[in-house]
């Protein structure tokens, strides 16, 4: 009696549900990351960054088998990826929009403040699309008319500003932009385009060689007379301003200069940010007033060579002061 001829076997066609799967976990699992950075609260980024380091440090990957991406590296997230060299407090000013809106809050309250004490006289700031905008009205204060020579009325005000924005921010894009009024300018300057543009240099170079802000971090504009401060009508007092933009780090381009902190090491970035808060300390003439428990842990840190450390961060310090103010 002839064998009985076997089935053909029957083909698995649901082999790539189990890949499917997989990456739908991974894909969820990517967002629900990317919705916790964005709505960080400093004080937890530790947690965070623990939280992703076991994640991603498992013997094996879900879908591959192989290594997981920290296994036997020796780093931690932060030195897994293009934040090879970012110290803490420079990856949450970098990744944290909720510490970038607080911070914005926070300077322009303490602008208004000094405005109202007769401290900032002509200054003023507002938060839009574009970040924070620090106004200073001219009114030939800060310039003698058709002059780009900062007065010490100026360089004054300069200081006071530029203390509240490297407090908060190293690694932040900063807009300078000129304005004049329609009054055509003679000597030295052909237009009010070179004038205005001109101004706007003369802060820059100013903030940069005050407070050792980067230079790259700096644009400079100059518009002349085409943006007046009221549109169709004409006010040569206010139209003669110039605004110091400290913009949102969502309209920083993918391959921005702010790159050039992540190519620094971590001693040379520490080095930096401890010698802009040495020149805020001098600014407060050796005290610490208004810094709180900012940057306490750098008071001790003042023979050369010696380094801070990262263990209790401005950053993190400064989270429990805003959360300390909005419970007030």
């Amino acid at each position: 009696m002839a064998r009985k001829k076997a089935p053909p076997e029957h083909e698995n066609l649901e082999r790539w549900m189990v890949s499917y799967a997989d990456f739908m976990t991974l894909l969820f699992a990517t967002f629900v990351v990317l919705y916790a950075l964005s709505q960080l609260n400093v004080s937890d980024f530790k947690e965070i960054e623990e939280s992703i380091k076991k994640a991603f440090s498992s013997a094996t990957s879900i879908m591959q088998g192989t290594e997981g991406l920290l296994v036997d590296t020796g780093k931690d997230i932060l030195d897994s990826n293009m934040a090879d060299s970012m110290i803490d407090s420079l990856f949450m000013e970098y990744i944290s929009p909720k510490y970038e809106q607080e911070s914005f809050e926070q300077i322009k309250r303490e602008i208004d403040q000094m405005k109202k004490d007769g401290e900032l006289e002509g200054v003023s700031a507002t938060i839009d699309s574009r970040g924070l905008v620090i106004r200073i009205d001219d009114n030939n204060i800060l310039f003698a008319s058709g002059s780009a020579e900062l007065s010490d009325t100026a360089k004054s005000r300069l200081d006071k500003i530029g203390k509240l924005i490297v407090q908060k921010f190293a690694m932040h894009i900063i807009k300078v932009e000129g304005h004049t009024d329609n009054v055509p300018v003679g000597g030295r300057y052909p237009s009010n385009w070179e004038l205005s543009a001109a101004r706007s240099s003369s802060i820059v170079r100013y903030l940069i060689n005050k407070f050792k802000i980067l230079p790259e971090m700096f644009t400079v504009v100059g518009y002349a007379d085409t943006r007046p401060s009221e549109p169709n009508k004409p006010n040569k007092a206010k139209d003669r301003r110039v605004e110091i933009i400290v913009q949102r780090n969502n309209l920083k381009n993918l391959d921005h200069y702010q790159n050039t902190y992540m190519n620094m090491d971590k001693q040379e970035q520490l080095r930096r940010r401890n010698e802009q808060i040495q020149i805020i300390k001098q600014l407060e003439s050796g005290e610490i007033v208004g810094l709180d428990e900012d940057v306490k842990h750098y008071s001790g840190i003042a023979q050369p060579g010696v380094l801070p450390t990262e263990k209790n961060n401005d950053f993190i310090d400064e989270t429990k002061r805003l959360n300390q103010l909005q419970n007030e």
